[in-house]
């Protein structure tokens, strides 16, 4: 339910005379507003009751005493006579437990319904009713300004500041639309507040200020504590070595999240699952992907989903999940997806929690219509249920292979770069040939991680003996040639693993790259549909 079918709905509500309905959100305000805005278009008058000031009309105390809620509710039933819309704040407070009050409210709610023009409306956070009072309260859930309400937020807020001599102000419609597009899932007064922080902070508001949008989704994630938002301001693309397809078929859908791409017939992109040899550039390509399209990144861990009470476990997932659709559009990260799940299958000794776990998060994957890009990885293919690799749950199936000599002189590069120091100064095609077949042997290539890690060596190294002899030269390339020696590559110990994996992602997923087998025979790129039941030969478990 998008903001203008709740206040439809709200307003058929009204207009039928239910005589209790529950608003459950966090924004009071602009729900009072939407109500005042209804009892205008009905000729109702709208009297409003907290606990520190009581019943208050047009900004006036009616009386002091009916601070007290059971004093108030006597009071209503008089002032129902006349149409009128009682909105009472925070009050599920004073009905749980309470049972004068709850039979207090219930009767009032008998009174409004047998032939006062009027309704009542509880505004909370959290939707606690009691149990004598349910079959007369309706619920329904404020949703959080859309695309076209932030818009219209962002936009007014934008114009209002407009010509101002000391600020820099773009009220573009492409500037717009991109605040609007990150403030989707903050309430009002987050909108507003992200906005004002950037203009105090750097004088300015434009689709540059996106990043300080996004600050108020992290204050989010942070309050919930079940997912955690993983900061990619220091990555971009550019700090990926190879993985062309894959970047390519990313770059393809970016665009896609846009309100173009909506009118155009786009669907939202689902997501996109890694398999493929640890230290190859997984969880690394979420990192960049989520920095280049401008979205927070969530990352969703198991451990924190699962838990020893009976039943958390699956209301811990529906919360994490109904929190990425919340602060959406943004990116989920489930990093060493098999990990989480390998104890969905009928053996689990869990009581089933990881099968239920498993259902809500299939299902969700599904059925979900906002635009939540599920980005996961995993290692181990025969953990992996055959369900979550059918067509409909992931957009592709992309395998990340050993890095070719291609790919090992941009991942060089890059990681030298990251050093502070001139690529003239190193030789990468000796750095290559080291870390390759011609010095490992045939089949056995150094991963990602592990060039990076040869790199740190050596910089720790040419710093030490810097330090002991300041005359010695820099780090040079013989000293990350030195380092590689000393290494024992993954592909070497786990050779026969790899083989198989590699045989799977024949059948099953799309390479990644242009990554050969070997260094002197290219693999041709496969583009095969996925099959929903997968054959693997053994289990491979990194």
């Amino acid at each position: 339910m998008n903001a203008d079918e709740f206040v439809a709905e709200l307003e058929n509500l009204i207009r039928a005379r239910y005589a209790a309905i529950c608003v459950t959100t966090f924004e009071e305000e602009r729900c009072l507003l939407i109500l005042r805005n209804i009892a205008g278009r009905l000729n109702k008058r709208v009297i409003i009751w907290t606990a520190t000031k009581g019943l208050v009309l047009d900004g006036k105390n009616l009386d002091a005493k009916s601070v007290d809620f059971r004093t108030a509710t006597l009071m209503a039933f008089e002032l129902g006579r006349e149409p009128s819309l009682f909105v009472w704040c925070d009050a599920h407070t004073y009905l749980k437990n309470q049972p004068v009050n709850a039979r207090a409210f219930k009767e009032l709610c008998q009174a409004l319904r047998d032939g006062c023009p009027s309704n009542s409306l509880l505004i909370s956070p959290v939707m606690d009713i009691p149990i004598e009072l349910q079959k007369e309260v309706t619920v329904l859930d404020m949703p959080l300004p859309d695309m076209g309400e932030a818009r219209r937020i962002v936009d007014t807020f934008v114009s209002g500041y407009v010509g101002h001599a000391e600020l820099s102000i773009d009220n573009s419609q492409e500037a717009i639309e991109s605040l609007s597009a990150a403030a989707v899932g903050l309430a009002q007064e987050e909108i507003e507040n992200s906005l004002a922080k950037s203009l105090v902070k750097r004088r300015a508001l434009s689709r540059n200020e996106v990043d300080l949008v996004l600050e108020e989704k992290k204050q989010i994630i942070r309050k919930a504590g079940i997912l955690e938002y993983i900061p990619t301001e220091k990555f971009d693309l550019s700090k990926i070595g190879g993985l062309h397809n894959l970047k390519n078929w990313l770059e393809k859908r970016k665009g896609a999240f846009s309100q173009a791409a909506r009118n155009f017939g786009v669907e939202y992109p689902r997501g996109v699952l890694l398999v493929g040899i640890p230290g190859c550039g997984k969880s690394l390509s979420a990192k960049c992907v989520a920095s280049a399209w401008k979205m927070p990144l969530l990352k969703l861990d198991m451990g924190r989903i699962f838990s020893g009470i009976v039943g958390s476990s699956e209301a811990n997932m529906r919360i994490a999940l109904n929190l990425c659709e919340t602060v959406a559009p943004a990116i989920l990260w489930i990093d060493e997806i098999e990990k989480g799940l390998s104890g969905s299958d009928s053996g689990s000794s869990d009581g089933g929690a990881s099968t239920r776990v498993f259902g809500t998060l299939l299902t969700w994957m599904q059925e979900k219509t906002n635009p939540v890009f599920i980005f996961a990885t995993a290692n181990n293919i025969l953990n992996l249920p055959p369900e979550l690799l059918r067509k409909g749950r992931f957009d592709e199936i992309f395998f990340v292979d050993l890095p070719s000599e291609e790919e090992r002189g941009e991942i060089f590069s890059i990681m030298i770069k990251n050093c502070k120091r001139e690529l003239d100064n190193f030789d990468i095609e000796r750095l290559v040939a080291a870390s390759g077949e011609s010095e490992f042997g045939e089949g056995i290539r150094l991963t990602g991680s592990e060039i990076e890690a040869v790199v740190r060596d050596a910089l720790l190294e040419a710093y030490y003996r810097k330090s002991v002899n300041p005359d010695v030269c820099d780090i040079i390339t013989q000293d990350i040639v030195n380092e590689i020696s000393k290494i024992v590559p993954l592909s070497k110990s786990r050779s026969s693993d790899i083989k198989h994996l590699r045989e799977w992602a024949a059948e099953n997923a799309v390479r990644a790259s242009l990554s050969t087998i070997s260094d002197g025979q290219r693999m041709e790129e496969t583009s095969k549909s996925h099959v929903s039941e997968v054959s693997v030969g053994r289990n491979i478990d990194f």
